[in-house]
């Protein structure tokens, strides 16, 4: 995958119930093949599933780098992560649809963004919707 070619998968998007594992996975994919662009592979919001899922940024790197697609990805990582109960998978998607910055700087970061990419949508205050707008999911006005 050649992240600065096209978008990764959205935050939102699932796989087995859990947000920002397609994304995280295309990521990972882009990471392998020297692709990443701009984006980061083990980002904050990356961490957020490891921590769900109780593995880390590269047990997820090398599983992706040997499963040919979603479904084999998911089948190896169930062999060796927790298996979050459905209230923490609930908890997870809930944190990464309504992630915003944590800090003076985040949020510095997040409107300098909002205004190059959506100036007019002062709605926006998650970085969810703002990745949305920005790789063409959510209409910028």
């Amino acid at each position: 995958m050649d992240l600065s070619k096209r978008f990764p998968r959205s935050p939102r998007e699932t796989l087995s119930g859990i947000a920002m594992l397609p994304r995280t996975i295309d990521k990972a994919r882009a990471h392998w093949a020297g692709t990443l662009g701009e984006y980061i592979y083990d980002c904050p919001m990356d961490k957020q599933l490891f921590k769900t899922l109780g593995i880390d940024a590269a047990a997820l790197a090398a599983i992706v780098e040997q499963a040919a697609d979603d479904r084999a990805v998911l089948e190896r990582v169930r062999h060796i992560w927790r298996n979050p109960p459905p209230a923490e998978i609930e908890s997870h998607n809930d944190a990464i649809e309504h992630w915003s910055p944590k800090s003076d700087e985040g949020r510095k970061h997040f409107e300098e963004t909002r205004t190059r990419v959506a100036p007019t949508r002062t709605d926006v205050t998650t970085w969810t919707d703002l990745i949305d707008i920005e790789e063409g999911r959510l209409a910028p006005a």
